[in-house]
């Protein structure tokens, strides 16, 4: 199937064809189709799968202009949960928007408030918003909702897990009935399906792939380490398989400080990404490394969703999230559109449950590398890191034995009456009451 198979314009598919993209993917060649036919849907599919384009398409089809004058107002509105996603929804959609005469305005958390306003002031066809800036314009009366035909929440899952839910409920509230409504989100949860069915009705679904479910051109590797020994094992990693681009995933601020500190004693470059930097620092740190400036990045869950790096050859998880579902969409940096990827996931002893539940997510277990310079003792005891060791046959005989002392042979518990209940009471008296009793029991 070729893109020429969708009912799009002459001119969209030059446009399609100029920026290279090939064949749709199977995201594109199911949700396209029942975006032209005007339809609302929830859809979903592994990252990297190209779920943005998927939904651009059929916008763009409908918004573009066909005879002039053509008058520039809100037409189009898609909300992402974080300021990245919306930079990288918005440069995958100017070449068409420029192309096409459409006027595409970003407006997101940390951006220069003056300009957002000028350019929603000019009339903008497609404002692409983070939820809190989104709500201060849409109060301010720069962007009317009401004249909205398309509506896109990205990443619907991360706005959930944000406690971004209660603004895109206003903004739900506030839409006409007609308006197209597109939930997209990389694992559909039930809470999502809940608050879809609220607002898209008949609700239409569309989802590719299972909650655990990783590209198949990604390989994985788990490596088992002593606590205390990570940051020498990350950047023996680096050094030994001579990345020349990584990203590298920690769960907390503080510990993506620490992490990139480490790395750079190391002589690496490295750009830090998270939650309490700038919006013009995040930006640059981002820039830096997709330009070949910073060899390594390294990011807390923020960057999980959404990123487009390209040519990303490895991701190495310096911890185990505590979503798990981010484990996938860190994993899914790498191996996208089709080319090979390698996630490498660094364990100690202490997250050895939380990598149980994570097999049991992906409904498989990571290959195992053990490296005995770095390899905990429990390593070099078993040979394997896999699952909690399970308490021997003898103790748990002896329990049993304890819990029903004088059971039948058989195996068979018998029922427990009154009777076993006051000799257990009279057993647990002190001996001088028992004496007491049985003196009394004489003299009768």
């Amino acid at each position: 199937m070729s893109f020429s198979a969708f009912a799009l314009s002459p001119k969209l598919l030059e446009i399609i064809k100029e920026e290279g993209y090939g064949k749709p993917t199977p995201i594109q060649g199911r949700l396209i189709p029942r975006l032209l036919a005007s339809h609302s849907v929830i859809a979903s599919a592994q990252t990297g799968s190209g779920k943005t384009l998927a939904y651009l398409l059929p916008i763009l089809e409908s918004i573009a202009p066909t005879e002039e004058p053509f008058r520039h107002y809100n037409k189009a509105f898609i909300l992402s949960p974080t300021k990245e996603l919306a930079q990288q929804i918005y440069e995958v959609l100017k070449p068409f928007a420029l192309s096409l005469g459409l006027r595409a305005v970003l407006v997101q958390g940390g951006g220069n408030r003056g300009e957002e306003r000028s350019k929603l002031k000019r009339g903008a066809d497609i404002v692409i918003a983070t939820p809190q800036r989104a709500l201060e314009y849409m109060e301010a009366k720069l962007i009317d909702i009401k004249a909205v035909r398309h509506f896109v929440v990205d990443e619907a899952d991360m706005m959930f897990d944000m406690g971004f839910i209660t603004y895109i409920d206003k903004i739900f509230s506030l839409m006409t009935q007609k308006s197209q409504k597109i939930i997209i989100s990389a694992t559909i949860t039930p809470r999502v399906v809940k608050f879809a069915k609220g607002y898209i009705k008949p609700l239409e679904r569309i989802e590719l792939d299972p909650a655990g479910k990783i590209a198949d051109t990604i390989t994985q590797e788990l490596y088992p380490v002593r606590e205390g020994k990570k940051d020498m094992l990350l950047a023996w990693l680096i050094s030994h398989y001579q990345f020349e681009r990584v990203m590298v995933f920690v769960r907390k601020k503080e510990l993506a400080d620490g992490v990139a500190e480490g790395l750079r004693t190391w002589g690496y470059k490295v750009g830090i990404l998270h939650g309490e930097r700038s919006h013009q620092e995040r930006k640059r740190s981002l820039q830096a490394f997709r330009e070949g400036e910073y060899r390594i990045l390294v990011a807390t869950d923020i960057a999980a969703r959404g990123l487009d790096i390209a040519d990303l050859e490895v991701v190495i998880n310096y911890d185990i999230p505590h979503v798990k579902h981010d484990f996938i969409h860190r994993v899914g940096r790498t191996g996208r559109a089709g080319k090979e990827g390698r996630a490498i996931t660094l364990v100690s002893p202490g997250e050895i449950e939380q990598l149980n539940d994570l097999h049991k997510l992906l409904g498989s277990r990571i290959k195992e590398v053990i490296l005995q310079e770095y390899a905990p003792k429990e390593i070099k005891a078993r040979g394997f890191l896999l699952s909690v060791p399970r308490k021997s046959s003898t103790s748990h005989s002896r329990k049993k034995q304890t819990a029903a002392p004088g059971g039948n042979k058989k195996g068979k518990k018998r029922k427990t009456t009154k009777r076993d209940g006051f000799k257990a009471y009279d057993e647990a008296k002190p001996k001088t009451q028992k004496r007491e009793k049985a003196r009394r029991r004489g003299r009768r």
